[in-house]
């Protein structure tokens, strides 16, 4: 099987009814859930990954791009989290036999600068993990 990152994304999108996919309940959920962690390891280890944020103040997909999988289809998408301009990357799956979407993970870059925090300007890319 072919290396999945070397498969090119697509455009970036910003259509209303596929941003919809980031708005479901559980997906919405276990994002959230999963930005609460990384403060809790925040003060744990010290990481800073997502110390930068200080509340979410909404949750607002703005774009996305997809790549066409084998198995399914994922999808990456940028979410707004705060009227500073703060997003985060977060990637879904969505399998080819009908099954629900699923939340993978949230794109965690290993820098001084914030981890997982990016901004309204930054390109969604593929990411692993």
């Amino acid at each position: 099987m072919a290396d999945i990152s070397t498969i090119p994304l697509s455009p970036v999108k910003d259509d209303a009814e596929t941003l919809q996919i980031f708005e479901e309940h559980e997906i919405k959920h276990e994002i959230l859930h999963k930005i609460w962690e990384l403060h809790k390891e925040d003060e744990r280890h010290n990481l800073n990954e997502i110390r930068k944020l200080e509340h979410v103040k909404f949750y607002k997909p703005l774009a996305y791009r997809t790549q066409e999988v084998p198995y399914g289809v994922n999808y990456f998408g940028k979410i707004l989290l705060d009227e500073k301009g703060d997003t985060i990357h977060v990637r879904l799956f969505k399998p080819a036999q009908g099954e629900p979407v699923k939340f993978h993970a949230i794109h965690n870059r290993p820098t001084q600068d914030g981890g997982a925090l990016f901004t309204k300007d930054d390109e969604v890319a593929y990411f692993e993990y």
